[in-house]
């Protein structure tokens, strides 16, 4: 490169291109700083595009890269349910004997959660443990005592043991 090549880059002003960067990119780190935690481009994207500015996805995603942004999610939380005062903790009655001698003596259950179109569903099972089947079966959108109640219902009343 020439001298005066040199020269001359160093004068020129900045495209509008690169002003646009700068603005979009300074709108960015605004928005990042505000959040509780770090939003991915994604997030910062819709956030540009809501405030006025034309840019694509990739064009957020090279800024942010640019400048070394990297986002964080959030920390998953884990619920338990706290130990209620005055409850009692059954014993294992079953004791891992899994095989039984005759039909409609020992029968075990099971909540599982499901995704569904329409959010969670929670599912119910009990099984006979002799022929290994279903007995009795019950959704609900809500995991309680109701639940497991109306599953074992429905099984003693398939099966009248």
């Amino acid at each position: 490169m020439s001298p005066a090549g040199y020269y001359k880059w160093l004068k020129q002003l900045p495209s509008t291109r690169h002003k646009e960067n700068s603005s979009l990119l300074k709108f960015l780190k605004h928005i990042s700083d505000q959040e509780h935690c770090i939003p991915g481009y994604r997030k910062l994207w819709e956030a540009a595009v809501a405030h006025g500015f034309d840019c694509s996805k990739g064009r957020v995603q090279r800024l942010l890269q640019s400048v070394g942004y990297r986002s964080k999610s959030g920390k998953r939380r884990y619920t338990s349910r706290a130990k209620k005062e005055g409850t009692i903790k059954s014993s294992n009655l079953l004791r891992r004997q899994f095989n039984v001698d005759a039909a409609n003596t020992v029968w075990v259950s099971d909540i599982t959660q499901v995704r569904c179109k329409d959010g969670w569903q929670y599912l119910c099972v009990v099984l006979d443990l002799y022929s290994r089947k279903v007995v009795g079966w019950v959704t609900s959108r809500i995991n309680n005592a109701e639940l497991v109640i109306k599953t074992l219902r429905k099984a003693w009343s398939a099966r009248k043991p």
